[in-house]
């Protein structure tokens, strides 16, 4: 995502190709007790959909990986 806090965690790669880019993901969870909670909704979550938005203005994206949306 180019945005060195969650950059460190190496959670995504992206791949281009000629009609479009491959994004797979592990996005964190909530952690334990939901200590991360604020983290994953109001950073992560944000950040992580303003960075496919931005790719998707060149070409379509296909996503994929543990999106963590399940308790």
């Amino acid at each position: 995502m180019q945005i060195s806090k969650h950059d460190k965690e190496g959670r995504l790669m992206t791949a281009e190709f000629q009609e479009f880019y491959l994004v797979a993901v592990y996005v964190p969870n909530s952690g334990e007790g939901l200590k991360r909670l604020d983290y994953r909704t109001k950073e992560w979550d944000k950040d992580f959909e303003r960075y496919l938005k931005e790719l998707d203005t060149n070409k379509p994206v296909i996503l994929t990986g543990d999106l963590n949306v399940a308790h």
